[in-house]
């Protein structure tokens, strides 16, 4: 990723513009439209270039990034995990922000049908499991070497399938298969290109973390980087429209006047719906969202398994406490995951009560449970990427909406990163572009800028 601080205007670029509280109907160089992780990343970096920024947070404060509360146990939106190095940590760096937090548990099961292999290594340790003979074990070590070798670009033209039977024999290729799934968050391998599986299977060999506190600590952080000068407003964009001088965005509490305006509203569909005309064609190559069931647990307990994770099913389990910071003492929480096919048919009850049965499997009693929330089709990223679609670098760019002074931001959107990876990378870049965009309408005056004019 590019380094992008030398390039950002300084507070010097927005000249006679006043910080200060904004009202219902406000005037600023910076409009942000959400504030999850890719809304709160462009932000920080956009008021930290000096410009006046709003953000719009909408009906969802924190996006899927949220940490929510339940009788002293702190639940993310399912098992999530920050990887230690890529774009996203980069960005974090450049803002200041720096995640406190643990390694997942150091040991394990591996469940293939009715057998159990233990894992005393914990994911990391699934070369030494049972499940794959001797020579497949050779042969996975020589394809796990090459991946941190590889360009993840060469092989966007093949599904992660397609990459696991070009270079792995049938019964060698389920323990990558699971590898991919867990570092990926995506069972959808016979559709997604190969460039996602190689770019988590090289993240994840670097090692994640488990925050204190959940991710409300990045969210918390990334407000703090973002600086006493950015207005917060709760209201709901609803449309964002050209004007002579810039950008009007509608909200239900009011209008807010910008330079420039950064889309970081989640899904493609949610952003497409706030553009002053029709979505860009090249949004249509994006794929389906990648959907996963999860059961959240608040546990009197530790469970005597800490970690499980499926061959034959895409079934994952992990405690985050004890370890991270988000139980009551001596207590746990729990994730527990189905990865889910994008077509997967709509069966709530049927997916709960198979997750609550991998729990119990797991050695966890129905007593030992003081908090259970289950979370049905949860979006893990907002839509993939395929084959046809030219992989992660075939994404759209931030942009790419038809509009001058108009940025997209989230985790479907630019060439860098996945998951929150591609969330804060884009909400850099997007930050970045607009406070430059802003400055220079700034210094052309009113009336003397091109803003909303479309390309």
């Amino acid at each position: 990723m590019t380094e992008i601080r030398s390039t950002t205007p300084t507070a010097a670029a927005f000249p006679g513009r006043e910080h200060g509280t904004a009202g219902a109907d406000t005037a600023v160089d910076v409009a942000v439209l959400g504030s999850g992780l890719a809304g709160l990343a462009a932000a920080a970096t956009a008021a930290r270039a000096g410009a006046r920024v709003t953000v719009v947070e909408g009906p969802a404060r924190s996006g899927r990034a949220r940490t929510d509360e339940r009788d002293g146990f702190l639940l993310n939106r399912g098992p999530h995990a920050l990887y230690d190095t890529g774009p996203g940590r980069a960005v974090l760096a450049r803002l200041g922000v720096d995640p406190q937090g643990v390694r997942p548990p150091s040991t394990g099961v591996l469940a293939c049908g009715d057998q159990v292999h233990r894992l005393p290594r914990g994911i990391g340790g699934m070369l030494t499991s049972s499940v794959v003979t001797a020579r497949d074990k050779v042969r996975i070590g020589h394809l796990l070497a090459r991946v941190a070798r590889l360009d993840p670009a060469s092989v966007a033209d093949l599904t992660v399938e397609g990459w696991l039977e070009r270079s792995l024999p049938p019964s060698a290729r389920p323990l990558v298969r699971t590898l991919v799934r867990v570092s990926s968050y995506c069972a959808d391998t016979r559709s997604v290109s190969a460039d996602v599986a190689v770019t988590q299977l090289r993240a994840s060999s670097r090692g994640v973390r488990y925050l204190h506190g959940g991710w409300a600590q990045l969210t918390d952080g990334l407000r703090a980087a973002a600086g006493p000068t950015v207005e917060w407003h709760p209201g709901t964009a609803t449309a964002v429209r050209p004007t002579g001088g810039g950008w009007d965005v509608t909200t239900d509490r009011g209008t807010v006047r910008a330079g420039a305006v950064v889309v970081a509203a989640g899904s493609p569909a949610a952003a497409a719906a706030l553009l002053p005309g029709p979505a860009p064609a090249s949004w249509s190559r994006l794929g389906p969202p990648v959907l996963a069931s999860c059961l959240d647990l608040g546990l009197r307990r530790p469970p005597a398994v800490r970690s499980w994770f499926g061959v034959d099913r895409p079934h994952y389990l992990v405690a985050h406490a004890p370890g991270a910071e988000l139980a009551p003492p001596g207590s746990a929480v729990v994730h527990v995951m189905r990865n889910l096919h994008h077509d997967d048919a709509d069966r709530p009850a049927q997916l709960r009560a198979e997750l609550e049965a991998l729990a119990r499997r797991a050695g966890i009693a129905d007593d030992d449970v003081v908090v259970a929330r289950y979370l049905h089709h949860m979006h893990v990223v907002s839509a993939s990427v395929t084959p046809a679609g030219g992989g992660l670098t075939g994404r759209p760019g931030i942009d790419d909406t038809g509009h001058t002074g108009l940025l997209v931001a989230g985790d479907w959107v630019g060439p860098d990163g996945w998951l929150a990876d591609a969330s804060l990378a884009s909400g850099e870049a997007a930050g970045a572009a607009a406070s430059r965009h802003a400055a220079v309408a700034a210094q052309a005056g009113p009336g003397r800028r091109p803003a909303g004019a479309r390309r």
